[in-house]
């Protein structure tokens, strides 16, 4: 998953937010949001060739969701799979402030990674460029594949238009932020991020949905927190077109009240 739109206590409804576009190779396996039956408590998709995931919850309404960050290098051959950083969250029952502990501890061992972790009462992020857990204020926010304090053009982009949308739609849904996650409008050259291979694959990463017979988006999830539990829609795209219809879940909170 390669960046995520945040709206935290911005809706009467929904406390919390979240839509995401995973981009990954298109030949790389995986399966679509569901209950794992070797860890119970997680409901994620799953990436079938390291066993983590990019984005999920568990039963207790937690959420976690890590992007790769990019740097320009090689990475380790001996670095742990980023997504168990996400598994290891949700498969646990402390705080983000407990997790906080594993990460000063263990954070040099994957490769470069941004995080992303909490629940509808607040989120925290780690950051590759910048180590230490920092919790995210009231407001919009995004997280990609950068800095967390660097704002790409598709990051304001996004988080402009859905402060829109939360703004003109009062009863917000899936179908209304499914477009903003469909945007396929490329940043000027002028404002392309560095430390990529060349300027046509930045051109080609620079919007919000990324097309191409490769690599491009193939998820995205649409999460809507409530106080009772979390509204899923994940629409998964193939390399020609993207999806119009979702997989649609309700995972009850067994921790509200």
């Amino acid at each position: 998953m390669c960046i995520l739109f945040v709206a935290l206590n911005q809706h009467p409804r929904y406390p919390l937010i979240i839509a995401a576009n995973r981009d990954e190779y298109h030949a790389r396996p995986s399966l679509s949001m569901h209950w794992w039956e070797d860890r119970p408590r997680i409901f994620a998709g799953r990436d079938l060739s390291a066993g983590g995931t990019w984005l999920g919850i568990n039963r207790d309404g937690a959420f976690a969701a890590v992007t790769n960050f990019r740097t320009g290098e090689d990475h380790r051959a001996d670095g742990r799979s980023r997504g168990e950083l996400a598994v290891r969250y949700l498969e646990s029952s402390g705080t983000p402030a407990d997790f906080h502990g594993f990460l000063r501890q263990h954070h040099h061992e994957y490769n470069p990674f941004n995080l992303v972790y909490g629940d509808r009462r607040g989120l925290h992020t780690w950051g590759y460029d910048n180590p230490g857990a920092r919790a995210l204020d009231s407001g919009f926010h995004s997280v990609s594949n950068g800095p967390m304090d660097t704002i790409w053009p598709k990051m304001s982009r996004g988080v402009t238009g859905l402060a829109r949308q939360i703004r003109d739609h009062p009863d917000i849904g899936p179908e209304t932020l499914l477009p903003l996650m469909l945007d396929t409008t490329p940043a000027p050259d002028g404002d392309l991020p560095g430390g990529g291979p060349d300027l046509e694959r930045e051109r080609q990463l620079s919007p919000i949905y990324i097309r191409g017979e490769e690599y491009g988006t193939r998820t995205t999830t649409i999460l809507l927190f409530r106080e009772d539990g979390i509204g899923i829609s994940e629409y998964e795209h193939g390399p020609e077109r993207p999806a119009t219809s979702a997989n649609r879940f309700h995972v009850p909170d067994t921790a509200a009240g």
